[in-house]
């Protein structure tokens, strides 16, 4: 590749790159955790939402700090769930709840990874102990998978604009896959294989020019004595004799 020519990819190679979309993380995963919070998989809840479906994947975010904690568990499980299932689920981790202050919302509609799925927020406040916990939970299905979220903190940073935050968080889960704008890397691709034949016709055309010129060898002083038919010596002559 000439000098010329290393412009010209350098340039391809970084349109090429912008034609890429690559995840904060590869396979399913909040693609956006708070600043933070640390991959621990080995952090398991004390109640699922779907307690009797294997368990096919499984990843927790934790941050821990002097006003609490906060986890968010990320559980897979065979077979896309319905809005039934759900239901279902919320209803079971309502009736697991022991803490008399607790409440949930109605289950909402989202829209995660841009797929259909559902969610819901739970509290733990009363009057005299103020906001305690705060919780999200969210359901995302897949064609052959689904994914069960749940986001837990006591920390004030997430009680106070809670459900909102906690919602937002989540609903960066995505299953991270790179993807590539074929067609524009196509026509990027077009484009450097044209510039490219062209600055070959180019320099082709100079070279053509330069093999037409005549060059022409101008003589040197010292042999225009060699033109004119003289020898050229160059020993001194010798000095007359006197008579």
């Amino acid at each position: 590749m000439t000098c010329r020519a290393l412009p010209v990819a350098l340039v391809a190679a970084v349109i090429t790159l912008s034609a890429c979309e690559i995840p904060h993380f590869q396979g399913p995963q909040i693609q956006n955790p708070p600043p933070g919070f640390f991959l621990q998989p080995e952090t398991f809840q004390r109640r699922r939402m779907f307690p009797d479906l294997d368990v096919t994947f499984h990843s927790a975010w934790v941050h821990t700090d002097i006003g609490g904690v906060s986890i968010i568990y990320v559980n897979g499980h065979p077979g896309s769930l319905t809005l039934d299932d759900v239901t279902g689920a919320r209803e079971g981790v309502l009736a697991a709840a022991t803490d008399p202050d607790v409440s949930f919302s109605e289950i909402e509609a989202l829209t995660i990874d841009g797929r259909q799925a559902w969610g819901w927020s739970e509290e733990i406040a009363s009057s005299s102990r103020g906001l305690v916990d705060v919780a999200y939970h969210a359901v995302i299905p897949y064609d052959t998978t689904s994914f069960a979220i749940a986001f837990t903190s006591g920390e004030p940073n997430f009680k106070g604009p809670a459900p909102d935050t906690l919602r937002t968080i989540i609903s960066s889960f995505a299953i991270g896959q790179t993807t590539w704008n074929k067609p524009l890397i196509a026509i990027v691709m077009g484009g450097f294989l044209f510039l490219i034949a062209v600055m070959r016709t180019r320099a082709k055309e100079r070279a053509d020019r330069l093999r037409g010129i005549n060059l022409v060898k101008i003589p040197r002083k010292e042999d225009e004595g060699h033109d004119n038919g003289e020898p050229n010596d160059p020993r001194p002559s010798p000095a007359p004799e006197s008579a």
